[in-house]
């Protein structure tokens, strides 16, 4: 389960200003009531949040109350993917890029990374954040400089940020910001989905854009996309993800086990993605009690790009990669897994139980795991819809979520 360092969670608590003599927190009907705004604009199918919301401050200030612990975790969770692929930098720096970096949720989140893990060490750390919102990237200046304070890091450098239409005008910045060798790490969180809204070629004109950063990568450099856990926004970064496969020479680190087409793009209503456990922060249960949300488990959609071919998991026909719940039915239980093959559903019977296949009861949602027999019987001449995990089959977790 994942949980926030107490100087992250400090650090966003004394910049929004919700440290209180008595240590609990209480919150403005704004607060509260930009909190619902917020939501309803994220979740509510085809409505969209726009990219102005920063712009208002009601909303910053709701959005850095609730939103950034969210979105650094994620942001934490997905480095730790990548930890084994980051060398120490000891003799140069470690370039990063955040592409709408908003509030600094992808700063403050490299930042306490780098200082938890030494690996790069904090030093080396080079992080520039671009977005629309110019007083977004001031409170993102708040943050990096409010944990730098409470932290007692000294040398380190300071944020740069540049405010940039991302629609119009990234390329020209681009250069202006580039490093001459490439960034080691790109992340665009929940920025996808917010442009080119209204274009008739929205998908066309996000690959176009994802193509122009996955240009300014280093050789051994990393293009994080995360997004919303919506159908419409996972699927829009399903068919940005199988554009780019196409047209650069990018491939997938994580979470996908193969570059093949993305099998959730087969019916038009699957999609693809995430929810891991994390431990919630104390004023994050309480807003979610003043507001009646639930935010047990962090939800969202991402693809992890590299240009070295290197990936989370080795290919392998036998590994599978599960995108749902481990589902109980009248005597067995069932997942769907994907694979260069498709998705397909598997299923063992609860009269099948075996000390081999007996991991098959961990099975989760992100999780890669090996199978080494999927029985298919046919009836009526096809293949059964749901294969079956036997007594005598092998099954194992290869990477838990």
């Amino acid at each position: 389960m994942y949980q926030l360092s107490s100087a992250v969670l400090s650090t966003i608590a004394t910049v929004a200003g919700l440290n209180s003599p008595a240590g609990d927190p209480s919150f403005s009907a704004s607060l509260l009531a930009g909190v619902k705004n917020l939501s309803e604009m994220f979740t509510v199918e085809g409505k969209g949040p726009g990219t102005a919301y920063l712009d208002n401050q009601a909303l910053r200030a709701s959005y850095l109350a609730y939103y950034v612990p969210v979105n650094v975790s994620k942001v934490q969770l997905l480095l730790e993917e990548l930890r084994p692929l980051l060398p120490s930098f000891s003799d140069e720096e470690f370039r990063v890029l955040d592409l709408g970096g908003g509030p600094g949720t992808g700063a403050l989140a490299l930042l306490d990374w780098c200082r938890s893990q030494s690996h790069p060490p904090i030093t080396s750390l080079r992080m520039t954040a671009l977005d629309r919102s110019g007083d977004a990237l001031k409170l993102s200046g708040k943050l990096w400089q409010e944990y730098a304070r409470q932290t007692g890091i000294h040398a380190i450098a300071p944020l740069q940020t540049t405010v940039c239409n991302l629609e119009r005008s990234l390329p020209s910045v681009l250069k202006l910001v580039g490093m001459e060798n490439g960034y080691h790490l790109i992340i665009a969180q929940n920025v996808l989905s917010e442009l080119f809204a209204g274009s008739s070629d929205s998908i066309g004109q996000r690959t176009a854009l994802i193509s122009q950063l996955a240009s300014c990568l280093a050789k051994q450099g990393s293009l994080m996309l995360i997004e919303p856990a919506s159908r419409s926004a996972s699927r829009a970064l399903h068919h940005v993800r199988d554009n780019l496969l196409s047209g650069t020479s990018c491939s997938i680190y994580s979470p996908c086990l193969h570059d093949q087409p993305c099998p959730a793009l087969s019916k038009p209503d699957d999609w693809c993605h995430e929810e891991r456990a994390w431990h919630t922060p104390a004023w994050i249960h309480q807003i979610d009690r003043e507001v009646g949300f639930i935010k047990d488990a962090l939800k969202f959609s991402y693809v992890i790009l590299r240009k070295d071919g290197k990936t989370l998991a080795p290919r392998n026909p036998d590994y599978h990669r599960v995108v749902s719940e481990l589902r109980e039915m009248k005597g067995e239980k069932r997942v769907w897994l994907c694979d260069e093959t498709g998705r397909s559903e598997v299923g063992r019977q609860d009269k099948e139980a075996s000390p081999s296949n007996a991991a098959f009861e961990g099975w989760h949602r992100g999780a890669i795991v090996r199978v080494d027999d999927i029985i298919r019987k046919e009836r009526k001449g096809r293949p059964a819809m749901v294969g079956r995990i036997l007594s005598s089959g092998i099954a194992e977790v290869i990477r838990p979520a």
